[in-house]
């Protein structure tokens, strides 16, 4: 019985890729109305997708291994040189995962800057940062000043 190609589930990877960079332009938009409930609703989805991805590649990574490649990127190059035929549906799916990982480095930037805005709004206010702790949710816990 033959082994599965490691090109076996690139259509699938590269629909959750799809998924994954439609999503992050979603959350760019409700980041750009500092709507962070908007945002917030996004998460359970997006983690998700991630999961779908891992999971992918960690498949592919096998498939190129019991091909006799090294189960990584590399491996995928090496195997592709001998498989021609899949190498339009990988540079599909680099392409999209391009676009997914620069939708990402700018949503955190404007992450960034919205949270200095709202530090910026609360220290106006005169809201401290309570002792540099911080709450269940990882955020800084921020306190009214005491008279």
């Amino acid at each position: 019985m033959s082994q599965p190609s490691p090109a076996a589930a690139l259509a699938a990877e590269t629909d959750a890729m799809q998924a994954l960079r439609d999503l992050l332009q979603r959350e760019q938009a409700c980041l750009g109305r500092s709507d962070a409930d908007g945002c917030a609703a996004l998460l359970d989805d997006k983690a998700g997708l991630v999961a779908r991805l891992a999971t992918l590649a960690s498949e592919r990574h096998a498939r190129l291994a019991a091909s006799g490649h090294a189960g990584d990127e590399n491996g995928m190059k090496d195997w592709l040189e001998t498989s021609p035929a899949a190498v339009a549906d990988w540079q599909a799916l680099l392409a999209v995962a391009r676009d997914a990982h620069e939708l990402n480095r700018i949503n955190g930037l404007l992450l960034g800057q919205l949270a200095a805005r709202n530090r910026q709004a609360l220290d106006t206010l005169g809201v401290q940062a309570a002792s540099g702790l911080y709450g269940p949710g990882g955020h800084e816990n921020y306190s009214a000043p005491r008279a």
